[in-house]
């Protein structure tokens, strides 16, 4: 006996200190709201004023607004190797270029009426212009070390000493046969000419000779040159050809493509994202120049393919084409959205009102919404104030606050109606007191765990995630405030009005012998509301409908859990391209007939001891070269060099050490020879490499490879870090020690390799928010554990679906899915602090929550579907996805929070709240004055 008394009175402790608790936060905050409320309904045309001025205050900001265009500082992580070493070559290497490409098919593209047309295409290409910007202007150049290289015609007679030396490397080599002087003054004199490559190289794009070509001559000179009669430079001229076809002997005699490239100079120094970047942040580094010649490239080839050629097609690439297209793709569709917003305010209208000319709640409508713009663009200020950029995720940010902002107009409209008839007695600013004192904490408290959740995904290490976080945090709680302060001015506004027997649509106009009704019973309610009711009365409430409701939830979450688990990481840049774009038919088609392309990437050392590590360089790209799972092929300087030292001058490399004077002569020797010339612009030194004196120190060296192409993320990824970890167990140690791997589809596969992990990073991290702001705001354990389930079964179904939908984990889905979060906050919420205040047994209680703000929550989920139901349309990757997650977190966010914790409550709920909480003496004299027929323990 005395234990139960002991047990008894630890709980009867509790609960005393629960109410105690709840009397100085919530309920303290309830009568705030009141007589705030109370302001309202007095004075609503200060409100709108002052929530006018708040927002341009807060927009004052936007003098400061900066919107990042620059990829590096939106889509990878600060910190990470690839935006280290980006810099670091930006700033040591100093410049690059940028290729545009024309790729011709045709049943052979060796023969010769082919080549003509391909070499009238490039004609008008090289002289094509824009504001007076050339190709010859932008070009990134190569030096000519053939000195005939301005003859027309190569007559086997007129060859002279350096023609045959020069074509015949492995028997001789000038650089090493003659003279420095000599050899030095053709070098110093050699031109220095625009880099392209094409096949027509091989008669020096020569329109009369390339008229009277005949076949055999092609593929004589296809398959006997190696070395470019333009440039005088090793090359290999299989590579541009697709659908190669050989004979028993091996000679190729026929081709079905053929890829020509052009290359515009990049100085990194002149780059300026905030000039040539987009608004997607799509765009690579390039300047101002080469941007406008890109674009005179495009309009050509625009022009040549408008004309379609017997058995011939066309396609093409510029640099810019990509960034170009994602970024216009992204934003193309704003037309739908827009749309999308008009068909909200009209479904919004259609459930406020009473259709008659009196009660059409155009006011409270357009109020409503314009909260969501005036909370977007005060966010907008706030933030570029505190210096954090807008960035091209961002455009996903009125949907957020749109779907919260139109579930609050709900909440508090449904509070406003569910006034009972002696509350409807009072005047009108008591009404909106009480109104706000209904909904006040329950729109609180899904704002602040909104606000908390998405401020905590501002911890992510993914830059352009991070911002659209504070924004969205911004946002939400402006939403907040100015749903508290300029719609509810708008309401009372609409409310006298109506008292006044205006037009709605005509204000000026009085309505005669119209007679409004002050109260309507619940029976004579929304036909959806009595649905709703119906359902719940005698299906989800009954004995049988819970056991199915919960088993049902049960089956539907195993389902998806499995799904969940099966979700990949996946992404592929092509997704950003509109459907039929002339960019994605060039990338098919590439694929297609160069299925052994690879992707380029390139090793860098920094200032090494080159004399000291050259060995142990050269065996790190022997065992590159022996990834064959993962490597196509490497293009290293080393055995070129070792070729060069050994042979013509007798150095036994790599058996031997070089002494530091005879690699800087040697390497300087051999990067103006034929054969090592190729690799000059793989190195830089302190200064600028002369013809016929010693190397300085060589401050950047590199050499190129391929990866294989990947059809997993998973693969690529492998890839990336077995390089990393093979040059990180090289012993390349001297000087500086600096050595790294670099590749610009790095970029994609940086963010893949972490995009995934910070995704759930991200929910788990919002959950434990939901959890624990909730437990501050609501105070009962169990309805914020429920609450918390709500959420957490939401994300799993949501994330387990988007696997049996085809969906991945990408930048874009992770977006979408921390909106989502502070959508599924929402139903659950409402739901779960309306039981709270409801008195009956658990059942009534959980039918009176669905009677209260069971059609305002799922009104809320509607209205966001229908404004995003246009975008189901719409070819843009982003705009399908967001879509596409949208609809399955209203649609299992409503299951959970309207159907789902209503049962779970019914259940095993908690006590309702029955506290009298302590007024001010003035809110007294205020309740009192104003003469309010409720008690004060309704409070």
């Amino acid at each position: 006996m005395a234990s139960d008394f002991d047990s008894k009175s630890d709980t009867e402790g509790r609960n005393k200190f629960g109410r105690l608790l709840k009397l100085y936060t919530i309920d303290k905050l309830e009568v705030c709201f009141f007589r705030y409320g109370v302001l309202i309904g007095n004075h609503p045309w200060r409100f709108i004023v002052l929530s006018i001025c708040l927002a341009l205050v807060c927009c004052l900001g936007l003098l400061k607004f900066r919107q990042e265009k620059h990829p590096m500082k939106l889509w990878i992580p600060p910190d990470s190797d690839f935006a280290r070493d980006t810099d670091w070559i930006m700033a040591e290497f100093r410049e690059g270029y940028r290729v545009q490409s024309l790729l011709v098919t045709a049943p052979n593209v060796l023969e010769p009426q082919v080549l003509q047309k391909v070499l009238e295409m490039r004609n008008k290409i090289y002289a094509s212009q824009l504001d007076n910007t050339t190709f010859e202007d932008v070009c990134f150049r190569i030096p000519v070390v053939n000195v005939n290289v301005g003859r027309r015609k190569r007559e086997e007679e007129d060859y002279n000493i350096l023609d045959r030396i020069t074509t015949n490397l492995l028997n001789f080599d000038p650089s090493v046969h003659l003279t420095p002087k000599m050899y030095c003054g053709f070098v110093e004199n050699f031109p220095r000419r625009c880099y392209e490559r094409s096949i027509l190289e091989f008669w020096s794009y020569d329109e009369e000779v390339v008229n009277n070509l005949d076949r055999e001559t092609v593929i004589e000179m296809l398959n006997t040159t190696n070395v470019s009669p333009v440039y005088g430079l090793e090359m290999e001229y299989t590579s541009l050809l697709g659908g190669i076809e050989r004979n028993s002997s091996g000679v190729i005699v026929k081709a079905t493509s053929l890829l020509s490239t052009w290359m515009v100079h990049i100085n990194f120094s002149q780059v300026d994202m905030d000039e040539i970047g987009n608004s997607g942040g799509t765009e690579d580094f390039s300047t101002g120049p080469g941007m406008t010649w890109e674009q005179s490239f495009i309009n050509t080839m625009e022009n040549i393919t408008k004309n379609k050629f017997k058995d011939i097609n066309v396609f093409y690439e510029a640099s810019r084409s990509f960034g170009d297209l994602s970024s216009a793709l992204m934003f193309q569709d704003f037309d739908k959205i827009i749309l999308g917003v008009f068909l909200m305010f009209f479904y919004v209208l259609y459930v406020l009102s009473t259709f008659n000319w009196a009660e059409l709640k155009i006011l409270p409508t357009s109020g409503g919404l314009a909260c969501v713009g005036l909370a977007f663009f005060s966010a907008c200020g706030i933030c570029s104030a505190l210096d954090i950029s807008y960035g091209p995720v961002h455009t996903s940010l009125p949907f957020l606050l749109m779907g919260i902002g139109v579930d609050d107009m709900f909440v508090l409209m449904a509070c406003k109606n569910n006034l009972s008839k002696d509350e409807l007695k009072n005047d009108l600013p008591i009404q909106i007191g009480l109104t706000l004192r209904h909904a006040g904490i329950s729109i609180a408290i899904t704002s602040l765990t909104d606000m908390i959740a998405t401020a905590i995904g501002g911890t992510t290490i993914l830059p352009a995630l991070e911002s659209f976080c504070y924004f969205a945090s911004a946002g939400i709680f402006m939403t907040f405030v100015y749903q508290c302060t300029f719609f509810l001015a708008f309401v009372v506004l609409d409310e006298r009005r109506l008292a006044d027997n205006r037009n709605s649509v005509f204000p000026c106009l009085k309505l005669k012998n119209f007679k409004r009704i002050e109260y309507k019973e619940p029976e004579n309610d929304s036909f959806f509301k009595s649905l709703l009711q119906y359902s719940f009365s005698n299906v989800f409430l009954t004995k049988v409908g819970k056991i199915l409701v919960i088993l049902f939830t049960c089956v539907l979450t195993g389902i998806n859990l499995k799904g969940m688990l099966q979700l990949k990481q996946k992404f592929d840049p092509k997704w950003f391209l509109p459907q039929g774009s002339e960019l994605l038919q060039f990338y098919t088609v590439r694929n297609e007939m160069y299925p052994y392309s690879g992707q380029d990437a390139r090793i860098y050392f920094g200032k090494l001891n080159y004399s000291a590590d050259l060995g142990n360089i050269c065996k790190f790209a022997d065992e590159l070269s022996a990834e064959q799972d993962i490597i196509l092929k490497t293009d290293s300087f080393c055995d070129d060099f070792y070729y060069y030292a050994n042979k013509y001058y007798r150095k036994d490399l790599p058996n031997k050490v070089l002494s530091d004077e005879d690699f800087s002569s040697l390497i300087s020797k051999f990067l103006y020879s034929p054969r090592g010339s190729k690799y000059l612009w793989n190195f830089r030194f302190e200064e600028e490499l002369k013809c016929g004196q010693p190397a300085t120190q060589i401050t950047v060296a590199s050499f190129d490879f391929k990866f294989k192409l990947f059809s997993e993320p998973e693969e690529a990824l492998y890839a990336m870090n077995r390089v990393k970890e093979l040059l990180r167990l090289s012993n390349i140690t001297s000087g500086d020690g600096f050595k790294t791997v670099w590749a610009r589809i790095f970029a994609h596969w940086v963010t893949d390799e972490v995009i995934q992990e910070e995704m759930y990073r991200n929910l788990a991290l919002a959950c434990i928010c939901v959890m624990a702001t909730t437990t501050v705001m609501i105070l009962n354990i169990s309805v914020c554990f429920w609450i918390f389930v709500s959420v957490l079964l939401t994300l799993v179904n949501v994330c387990g679906t988007m696997f049996y939908w085809g969906l991945t984990v990408d930048i874009v889905s992770c977006i979408a899915l921390v909106i989502a979060v502070g959508l599924c906050v929402d139903y659950a919420a409402h739901v779960g602090h309306t039981f709270l205040k409801c008195h009956g047994s658990l059942n009534e209680r959980a039918l009176h929550t669905i009677n209260n703000v069971g059609c305002a929550v799922i009104n809320g989920g509607t209205s966001t579907l229908i404004a995003l139901s246009l975008l189901s349309l719409s070819k843009a990757y982003v705009f399908q996805s967001f879509f596409k997650i949208f609809l399955l977190v209203v649609i299992y966010g409503l299951f959970h929070g309207v159907i789902l914790l209503p049962v779970v409550l019914s259940c095993i709920g908690p006590e309702a709240s029955t506290v009298v909480p302590v007024l001010s003496r003035k809110s007294k004299n205020l309740i009192k004055s104003k003469k309010l027929p409720v008690q004060l323990e309704e409070f």
